[in-house]
């Protein structure tokens, strides 16, 4: 029999034969014997077990073996590349960052579980803490509401609070039927279908009044909505009633490259319409909003807007109304 070297699939032998024994005390030789390896690795492998996968195995003196105390599944176990065990440390890492929403407690154990069980499958995986570097998620304002939406969401109530914008003093009351919470450019925001104008409106829950919250049970009919499809259509989280225009953007060769590599709005090969050593036309089916404006801006004079001139007309009235603060 080959020595099984791989402590994964040694574990699964270990595994089945205490479970094929249906509790009678396995000895220690025997084991060895089934994965072909020493009766110390095997006791190494057993207090593993016991430790990180907080297996109950127990030690008969008497009969000189080991048994499990009561059933026991170990986890299902899947193949992991180095390149996995990279996006796994990534993903952990961008939770991490997301650890004081109380939505996260139970998570958390499960991502440390998780862990665990792929960090003995590389040595690699201990050192990539040390080499990559995450941008910090700070906590902000509102976040604490999250949970509480989610909540109405599950059970279908409505929602009360007191919200004020930030371009007003004045706070008013609204009720919604919660459709979705959705994060954008750390901050949270709920998106709703508003009880007394029967509308789709946003609410940024960092300007929720504190202790106006409550959840309601009111006999409501809000209609379907597909929060994946609405949100899709623009950037950001905004409330629209027009649809998607064709929006035709010129960049510079640099930023055209920028742009395949990160795009800031999803795009097909056959939305690109000129690919030349000095420049890149792309179109995108987009709702045109402020958000898409500051976009724009951002880039500079690395962009050029084609279409449509409205769009064209807003972005050069921002730039226009920038450079007056000049």
């Amino acid at each position: 029999m080959p020595v099984v070297k791989d402590r994964e699939e040694r574990l699964k032998r270990i595994n089945d034969r205490l479970k094929r024994w249906n509790g009678h005390p396995v000895s220690t030789s025997e084991l060895a014997r089934h994965c072909n390896i020493s009766e110390s690795m095997i006791k190494k492998d057993i207090a593993y077990m016991k430790v990180e996968y907080n297996a109950p195995i127990n030690y008969n003196h008497k009969l000189r073996g080991y048994y499990y105390m009561k059933p026991f599944e170990l986890a299902a176990t899947v193949t992991l590349t180095d390149k996995d065990l990279a996006t796994l440390h990534r993903a952990l890492a961008t939770l991490q960052q997301f650890q004081h929403l109380s939505l996260f407690d139970d998570l958390r154990g499960t991502v440390d579980k998780l862990d665990k069980a792929v960090r003995f499958r590389s040595s690699l995986a201990d050192d990539f803490g040390k080499y990559i570097l995450f941008e910090s998620v700070p906590y902000t304002k509102g976040s604490e509401w999250v949970e509480v939406f989610l909540q109405a969401i599950h059970q279908r109530q409505v929602v009360q609070f007191q919200h004020q914008r930030y371009d007003t003093e004045v706070t008013k009351t609204h009720q919604i039927y919660p459709y979705v919470v959705k994060e954008h450019r750390n901050r949270w925001y709920v998106v709703g279908w508003r009880l007394d104008d029967k509308q789709i409106r946003v609410f940024g829950l960092d300007r929720i009044i504190p202790d106006s919250i409550k959840q309601l049970t009111i006999d409501a009919t809000p209609p379907d909505f597909d929060a994946e499809a609405y949100l899709r259509k623009a950037l950001g989280v905004a409330v629209y009633d027009g649809p998607a225009e064709a929006v035709m953007l010129s960049f510079t060769r640099e930023q055209g490259f920028r742009f395949r590599a990160q795009p800031f709005y999803p795009f097909r090969d056959e939305d690109i319409l000129v690919d030349t050593e000095t420049e890149l036309q792309i179109r995108l089916d987009i709702v045109v909003n402020r958000e898409l404006v500051y976009e724009l801006a951002r880039l500079g004079n690395q962009v050029k807007v084609l279409e449509p001139a409205h769009l064209r007309d807003d972005l050069t009235a921002f730039l226009s109304d920038a450079l007056d603060q000049y």
